[in-house]
């Protein structure tokens, strides 16, 4: 009795590891493995990049803020010699977000270009916003906006409240190397 009862604990541990041990490609592993190479650019931001315009905002603002820990950037930038790693590296993106756990917020074309918005987590609590924009001429970029309990309605509102007119310092510093961008 007590064999039958280690073996089947033994045979339940090994299911569990199993099933446990995601073997799909992640869009986390896909950015670490892709900082490598120097085809790519890579930014990450820490959530203290992000100001806000107004001190006399709303403390949901200030709380949804609070919310969002890093920003990850990630881009290849389309030239004549990587025509084929553009096309490669593209549909390795699309095959990573059309695993079910990345839910799909928003689609759109605009002309040229292709915009996906998905995200991780609940509606109501989400941990990652990924958003995904490609041109068939110039490239492609995913942006990770990470965080904890983040309510899309709330990022919505808090865009309008980040200063984007580059008063912050971190923000030149990051105008000058994108512009640096050819």
């Amino acid at each position: 009795m007590k064999l039958f009862i280690k073996i089947t604990g033994f045979i339940y541990i090994v299911a569990f590891l199993m099933i446990s041990c995601d073997t799909k490609p992640s869009l986390q592993k896909y950015y670490v493995d892709s900082k490598e190479n120097n085809e790519f650019i890579s930014i990450d931001l820490p959530s203290s990049i992000l100001q806000l315009k107004d001190d006399n905002v709303s403390e949901e603002i200030k709380n949804t803020l609070a919310t969002i820990k890093k920003v990850n950037f990630l881009a290849l930038q389309l030239n004549d010699t990587n025509k084929e790693l553009y096309i490669s590296e593209k549909q390795k993106v699309k095959n990573i977000l059309k695993n079910p756990k990345y839910k799909q917020l928003v689609r759109m074309n605009m002309g040229k270009v292709s915009i996906l918005v998905n995200f991780l987590g609940e509606e109501d609590a989400i941990d990652e916003v990924i958003v995904f924009a490609s041109d068939n001429k110039k490239g492609f970029a995913i942006v990770r906006v990470l965080g904890e309990n983040m309510n899309p309605a709330n990022i919505l509102k808090l865009t309008q409240e980040i200063k984007t007119d580059g008063d912050s310092e971190q923000l030149k510093q990051l105008g000058g190397l994108l512009s640096s961008i050819k």
